[in-house]
C-alpha cells in the first residue's frame, strides 16, 4: 500500500557518521458527560468542563485538572462509558398532542437529569427554546415558526449537550411548556474484568494514531496487570509511552511485587520500554470541599510535570523528573504509614524499575526516569522511548511531501528524502536530543545521527517496485539521573589537591 513505513530498531557501537506535540497526554476514563465515540483535545480545565461535566469522586476531572495545574496544555479525553448506559429524552407535542419533536441528550448517562428544557412564546412570533444545564441557561434560539428551523436552532448550538430530531411528516411547531427535565438517562454498569470487553481496553482503544504520540494513561484504574499490558500494547501500537502506577494503598513492597509478580512478567516483556511505572500516590485539593484534600494516582501529575519538561527542552529528551517536576498542585504522597520515602527506599524502588516520587525540601517531585525495561543497555530510560517516538512521528510528517514524487536517475528524490530527515533530526541534536561523539581531545567525531539515501541501500530491484529505504541511525542522549562528589579534607599543613 502506498504511504510511508517508518521502523525502529536498536544497536550497539558507534553511531556512523512553539508547541510540542509528544508532550500531549491521552486519559482514558469514566466522565459526568461527553462525547464516548472518539476522543477529545482540551486545553484546560473551563474547557474540560464545557464537554465533559464536573467532579464526580473517581472520574478524569480530578486528573484534568492535576495535569493542566502542573504544567500540560494537551490532553486528548476519551470517555468510558457502560455497554448498557442510556441517553436522556423527552418528547414534546403540538397544539393536537402529537409528538413532533424529541429532544434527545448528546450522550449517555445520568446527567440527562441535570438538563431542562423550556418553550416559551416568541417575541414576535412562532416559540423560542432554551437549554438549562443544572439551571444555568445554555442557550436560547431566537423566534422560530417551523420545525426545521428549530431543530437546525438546537442542533447547531449546543450538539455537546442536546440534539433535536422531527417526527416524520410532522410540521407543527411544540406547544409553550414549562422547564421540563430530559429523563431515562442511565450511566449503566461498566466491564471492568481486564479482559478485550473491559470498557476501559475499549476505550483505549479509540485513541488512534492518527492523533499523534504522547503519554497514555487510565488514572485510578489501570493499578493492575492486565491494564498494564494493555497500555503497553496500545503504546506500542500508537508510537506512545504508558504511565502506570499502583493500588491506592500499596505499600513500597507491594509495588515490587506486584510489577514483577505481573501476568506475564512485566521485566521479561520485550515492550516494557514503552511503559514507566510510578509510586506512590498524590494528594491535591478536593474539588469538593474546600481545605481538604483527596488521594488519587500519581499518572496525571506525572504527566504534567512530562509536558513541562517537553515545553522547556522542545522535544521528549529532557524527563519530568527532578526539580522542573516540583508540584505545583499536589500537595503531598499518599501512602501508607509504615513506608518511609527516603533515598534508601527511592533507591530501591529504582533497582526495581519502579520511579519514586519523594518530597524534597518540603515539595514533591518526581525522583526516576525508569522505564520498565531490563535492557539496560538500550531502554533504561523512558526518554529513550519517548525520543524515538517523537523522531518517528516528525519523520513521517516530513516525508508526506514525497509520496508518488518521481525516482530519477540523478538521485534528486534521494538527496530531498534526506534532506528532509536532516531537518527533523539535527535540531533535535543541537537541543541536545542525540548524543554527539567527541574523541579524547574534544574533537567531534560524529553528530550522534546518520542518514542514508543513496544506492547502496535502494537496488534498482526495489525502486521499480516503488520502494524508496532511507536508513536513519540515531544515538539518543542518556539521562544522568546519579550524580557522585567526591570530597577530600585536607589538613591545615597539606596541600590542597
Amino acid at each position: 500500500m502506498p504511504g510511508i513505513v517508518v521502523t525502529t530498531d536498536v544497536r550497539s557501537g558507534p553511531v556512523p557518521a512553539g508547541e510540542v506535540i509528544s508532550g500531549q497526554t491521552f486519559m482514558v476514563g469514566t466522565t459526568e458527560r461527553g462525547n464516548a465515540t472518539e476522543p477529545k483535545l482540551v486545553r484546560n480545565l473551563t474547557e474540560y468542563k464545557k464537554y465533559f461535566g464536573s467532579y464526580v469522586s473517581g472520574n478524569l476531572s480530578a486528573y484534568a485538572q492535576t495535569f493542566f495545574e502542573e504544567g500540560g496544555s494537551r490532553l486528548y479525553v476519551q470517555r468510558t462509558v457502560a455497554d448498557d448506559g442510556v441517553a436522556g429524552s423527552k418528547a414534546f407535542v403540538d397544539t393536537n398532542g402529537s409528538t413532533v419533536a424529541t429532544f434527545t441528550a448528546a450522550d449517555v448517562g445520568a446527567w440527562a437529569a441535570n438538563l431542562d428544557i423550556q418553550i416559551v412564546a416568541g417575541n414576535v412570533s412562532g416559540i423560542r427554546v432554551r437549554v438549562y444545564l443544572d439551571d444555568v441557561l445554555m442557550l436560547e434560539t431566537a423566534d422560530v415558526t417551523t420545525l426545521d428551523t428549530l431543530v437546525n436552532a438546537v442542533n447547531l448550538g449546543v450538539p455537546h449537550l442536546v440534539t433535536v430530531a422531527k417526527e416524520t411528516g410532522m410540521t407543527l411547531i411544540p406547544v409553550a411548556t414549562a422547564l421540563t427535565a430530559l429523563v431515562s438517562g442511565a450511566d449503566g454498569t461498566l466491564v471492568t474484568d481486564g479482559t478485550a470487553a473491559d470498557n476501559h481496553i475499549e476505550a483505549l482503544a479509540k485513541a488512534g494514531k492518527d492523533l499523534g504520540p504522547g503519554a497514555v494513561a487510565i488514572p485510578g484504574v489501570a493499578t493492575a496487570s492486565a491494564y498494564w499490558h494493555a497500555l503497553i500494547d496500545h503504546a506500542k501500537a500508537n508510537d506512545r509511552i504508558a504511565l502506570c502506577a499502583f493500588a491506592s494503598g500499596a505499600t513500597d513492597s507491594g509495588a515490587k511485587t506486584a510489577i514483577s509478580g505481573a501476568s506475564p512478567a512485566i521485566y521479561t516483556d520485550t515492550d516494557a520500554h514503552y511503559a514507566g511505572f510510578y509510586y506512590p500516590w498524590v494528594k491535591i485539593p478536593d474539588p469538593a470541599n474546600a481545605g481538604l484534600t483527596i488521594s488519587t494516582d500519581p499518572t496525571a501529575y506525572v504527566a504534567g510535570a512530562r509536558a513541562r519538561a517537553i515545553k522547556a527542552a522542545k522535544g521528549p529528551w529532557r524527563v519530568g523528573a527532578g526539580i522542573i517536576s516540583q508540584a505545583k498542585f499536589v500537595t503531598a504522597l499518599s501512602m501508607p504509614s509504615t513506608v518511609k520515602m527516603d533515598k534508601t527506599t527511592g533507591d530501591e524502588l529504582d533497582n526495581a524499575r519502579v520511579n519514586a516520587l519523594r518530597l524534597i525540601n518540603g515539595r514533591v517531585r518526581v525522583y526516576g526516569a525508569r522505564s520498565a525495561s531490563n535492557d539496560e543497555n538500550n531502554w533504561r530510560f523512558i526518554t529513550h522511548r519517548d525520543t524515538m517516538n517523537h523522531i518517528v512521528n516528525k519523520c513521517e510528517k516530513s516525508l508526506e511531501k514525497h509520496v508518488f514524487q518521481t525516482i530519477d536517475g540523478r538521485g534528486s528524490l534521494f538527496a530531498s528524502i534526506e534532506s528532509s530527515l536532516t531537518a527533523v533530526i539535527d535540531p533535535i541534536r543541537i537541543a541536545g536530543g542525540v548524543y554527539e561523539g567527541h574523541d579524547s581531545t574534544g574533537s567531534k567525531i560524529d553528530n550522534g545521527y546518520s542518514i542514508i539515501v543513496d544506492s547502496t541501500n535502494n537496488p534498482t530491484s526495489n525502486l521499480a517496485t516503488g520502494l524508496v529505504t532511507a536508513d536513519v541511525a540515531v544515538r539518543v542522549s542518556a539521562v544522568g539521573d546519579k550524580i557522585t562528589v567526591n570530597i577530600t579534607k585536607s589538613n591545615m599543613t597539606a596541600g590542597v589537591l
